[in-house]
């Protein structure tokens, strides 16, 4: 999801999807509890050793699996997606193939927070220890909603008797806290029982087993069931460092039964099935793949084991991950296909998808060429189709494979390139801007089932050229070539003919037609892969920020915090952009929150994000308040009507206060008024609480974000919130600084069109000013390129409009430059009077965003009778 839209409906669909996907199992409904004790009644799962082999990374050379503690850091090896962590104090397990990670007890990063969870899939190098190539993230692994909140983590079986090796985890069932509290009721069971994972690994296997043990301490049986609808859950956050395919559908959209749920990384990719039957698919959404296993009964008086769910380690790519579990399954190996990916003079195509289809067209297997345009795939000893696809080359049919072929190259259809640098027109130096390449015959869309995203809007590249230089392959013909730098410059939008193996070269110079000098502009909200619901690199996220002329690109993760500065300065780009780290602090039960800044802290629980279970907001507003980072509080996309909006679970109303007083606090410094959206879609929602909230007296300000999840569809910097520091100069800002503008109000928000607004004595927004009269007159300047339209200009005095009144234009230039004034009467009676300005065009930010309103909104100036 975007957690902000679809918290609320993340849980509904899960709990739609148990009652819909998931398969009946027998017996009546029972839970923990309901009968008369046993003689098991109040045991616990006997622990293990709490060390267990002193050399773990040994089990290689000695051909064992063995399990142990991480007693120093230098046997630390990181999982590569740089979220969740391995500490001293994990376990590990680990033989002459893979290794697997297990969390020790206590609270844990991530979601589920209780430990005793895997936290790394990785293989082996040729010294035993894990390679660093874990891409493995979270998985809820939980009958109903509870997990195993240990007590204690151990090894039962360190491995050296040559068999294998098993780490305890033990512990009661206990509900996993962000589904518990105001969700509970949709997840009503409980078990509460005593349990136990044992995480067994066998010398020699790719396969970790998870062994389920589980203790009913009454005569009544306990079914694993709601209504005789399984509750043995497999939820996977992993899509925002994997893709998910599955044998059934490959990599598009699964559905009904799936004998594994597999997970492609550029690293170790694995599989997840359940030894008791196919897993029942019910949701995918937010980045969260929500299956469920065959349920199962728990007899009274008993103490229950059986196997539950087994992950298999493969290597690089989807067909590495196929042929581990042909491994594993002892099935026979598919024969090899090897060759070079070639454009069509010979050269090698390096990072080129290849695609194995059946003779039906069913998908069977992925891989990718290196870097010298080698590919290894494997397939069926049967006539099969193999399909290559890189971006800018043309998608074909493919290659007929028949049953005996060992090697074949794959070539591609003519191609020919286009360079573009791109020059400021006034200095010739070179600028970032993004280049877009839309063919004019249209681009064959990728099948699902290939798992490669394609451009939207008719695109075929959107490259995001920061040095000012890009080159890209087009297939021969006719493109129109777009080449813009944000909001401030002017656009280059003509044809270009390219003619196969040739390169064509075009410079492009874009005219800055916008003075914005002395305010830079910020966007409060970004996602990047370390949100579970983004799968954009964080490189990504800057460097379109960049190229769209966005100065201060502001990381936003849910419940983690990273910093984009270090990236921009690895990238060379500080003298374009300042970036910085907050949080969107994601509650699941009442509202979403930007806590700007908010720098990591590697040491602390999330990376330092803000703790918000089992607490009510006053309580953690005041914490956050309180950080030492004196953080500017902002109140995310309000008013959804979900547990992501804040005002609607408080019950804001129409006097800007909320009606749950347990709820309820103000203690907040902003309001993310627009999210990737217009004044117009916002009129009756947040920007009417916003309205409220100010006519209650309390001076808070708007900033508007674009909430990007994913630049394909939702570009960063729309809108975005322009700040006034006198000086156009990146390198000087700090998160500080930042902050302190942000917090003086000196503010307005940009969806294409820039504002600026003066009082009589040149006040800006957040200026508390002295009337000195019944009337005010304000001075208020619109400008925007010639590609953008603006027309009208809309007046609020105390959260009314006046209505809307034509922009005035002024003066000839290559832009638009719109200067009126507007004068307004005070209300008397009031004791502060506020004011603020809206502008609008009617046509879209095509074709830069298209289907996105060019619109500016102020933030108020506050005047005193």
């Amino acid at each position: 999801m975007t957690f902000r839209r679809r918290s609320y409906g993340l849980v509904l669909s899960i709990a739609g999807a148990a009652l819909a996907a998931a398969p009946a199992c027998s017996g009546e409904d029972g839970g923990g509890g309901g009968g008369k004790s046993c003689s098991i009644g109040g045991e616990r799962f006997a622990p293990g050793d709490p060390t267990g082999h002193p050399d773990v990374y040994g089990a290689k050379a000695a051909g064992q699996a063995r399990a142990g503690r991480i007693t120093s850091a230098a046997d630390v090896v990181q999982p590569a997606h740089g979220r969740q962590r391995v500490n001293v104090g994990d376990f590990v397990l680990a033989n002459d193939k893979v290794a697997f990670v297990i969390e020790d007890k206590g609270l844990s990063d991530g979601y589920a927070r209780f430990g005793g969870e895997i936290l790394s899939v990785d293989r082996v190098g040729d010294d035993g220890r894990p390679i660093g190539q874990s891409y493995y993230v979270e998985t809820l692994m939980a009958l109903g909603v509870e997990m195993i909140n240990p007590e204690t983590v151990s090894v039962l079986n360190d491995g050296s008797d040559g068999q294998a090796a098993v780490v305890r985890v033990a512990g009661p069932l206990e509900a996993i806290p962000f589904m518990d509290g105001a969700l509970g009721v949709l997840f009503p069971r409980r078990y509460g029982l005593q349990a136990a994972y044992d995480y067994v690994l066998e010398p020699g296997s790719e396969r970790l087993l998870v062994r389920l043990g589980l203790k009913n301490p009454e005569k009544t049986p306990v079914n694993i069931a709601v209504d005789n609808i399984t509750d043995d859950m497999h939820g996977f956050f992993q899509l925002n460092m994997n893709q998910f395919v599955t044998a059934e559908h490959g990599f598009a959209g699964a559905k009904g039964k799936l004998d594994w749920a597999g997970f492609v990384n550029p690293g170790t990719s694995f599989a997840w099935r359940s030894p008791r039957g196919q897993l029942n698919f019910g949701v995918e959404i937010s980045g969260f793949v929500y299956t469920l296993a065959p349920g199962f009964t728990v007899d009274g008086c008993t103490t229950h084991v059986s196997d539950h769910a087994e992950i298999i380690a493969g290597g690089f790519e989807y067909d590495a991950l196929r042929e581990a579990i042909r491994r594993v399954d002892d099935a026979a190996p598919w024969r090899t296909i090897e060759g070079v990916v070639r454009d069509s003079s010979g050269a090698p195509v390096a990072d080129a998808l290849v695609h194995a289809l059946g003779a039906s067209g069913e998908y069977l297997s992925r891989t990718r060429s290196a870097s010298d345009g080698s590919y290894v795939i494997h397939a069926p000893a049967q006539a099969i189709k193999l399909v290559p696809q890189a971006s800018g080359y043309p998608l074909g049919a493919g290659v007929d494979v028949d049953a005996q072929t060992g090697s074949l190259d794959l070539p591609f259809a003519s191609t020919g390139t286009v360079t573009v640098t791109i020059t400021d027109a006034d200095t010739a130096t070179a600028i970032p801007a993004r280049v877009q390449v839309i063919p004019q015959s249209g681009v064959s869309a990728s099948p699902a089932a290939y798992g490669q995203e394609d451009e939207r809007n008719g695109r075929l590249h959107q490259a995001f050229a920061v040095s000012g230089e890009t080159t890209l392959v087009v297939p021969p013909g006719t493109h129109r070539l777009v080449v813009s730098r944000g909001y401030e410059y002017e656009h280059y939008d003509q044809e270009v003919t390219i003619t196969a193996g040739q390169t064509e070269a075009v410079a492009v110079a874009l005219e800055r037609s916008v003075d914005s000098t002395g305010w830079m502009c910020a966007d409060f909200h970004i996602h990047s892969k370390y949100s579970a619901d983004s799968s954009d690199p964080a490189e990504l996220k800057v460097v379109q920020a960049i190229a769209d002329g966005l100065e201060i690109p502001v990381s936003s993760e849910h419940e983690w915090i990273i910093d984009f500065q270090p990236i921009i300065a690895a990238l060379g780009l500080t003298d374009w952009a300042f970036g910085m780290p907050s949080e969107e602090l994601t509650t699941f039960t009442w509202g979403h929150f930007g806590v700007v800044p908010l720098f990591p802290k590697p040491d602390e629980l999330n990376n330092g994000a803000v703790e918000w279970i089992g607490r009510l907001p006053p309580e953690m507003f005041a914490d956050v308040q309180g950080r030492p980072e004196d953080p500017f509080f902002i109140v995310n996309h309000p008013s959804g009507g979900n547990f992501g909006s804040y005002f609607s679970q408080a019950g804001l109303d129409a006097t800007g206060v909320g009606k749950d007083a347990q709820l309820w606090s103000d203690d907040f410094d902003g309001i993310e008024v627009f999210n990737d959206s217009d004044l117009e879609e916002n009129r009756k929602k947040s920007f009417a609480d916003w309205m409220a909230i100010l006519k209650n007296g309390k001076h808070v300000y708007a900033v508007g974000s674009s909430d990007s999840h994913h630049v394909r569809s939702s570009p960063v910097g729309y809108p975005r919130t322009c700040l006034f520091f006198g000086h156009d100069d990146p390198k000087q800002l700090t998160a500080n600084i930042v902050r302190d503008v942000l917090a003086s109000g000196q503010s307005t928000i940009s969806g294409g069109l820039f504002m600026t607004v003066e009082g009589p004595g040149g006040e800006k927004p957040g200026a508390v000013l002295n009337a000195g009269g019944s009337t005010v007159t304000f001075t208020i300047t619109v400008q925007a390129p010639s590609w953008i339209d603006a027309t009208e200009l809309e007046t609020f005095v105390n959260g009314e409009s006046l209505g809307f009144q034509p922009l005035e234009p002024l003066g000839a230039g290559t832009g638009q430059t719109f200067v009126n004034q507007v004068t307004v009467t005070l209300d008397a009676s009031r004791p502060e009077n506020f004011v603020l300005f809206h502008a609008k065009g009617e046509s879209d930010l095509a074709p830069l965003h298209p289907g996105r309103r060019p619109f500016a909104v102020s933030n108020p100036i506050f005047i005193k009778p």
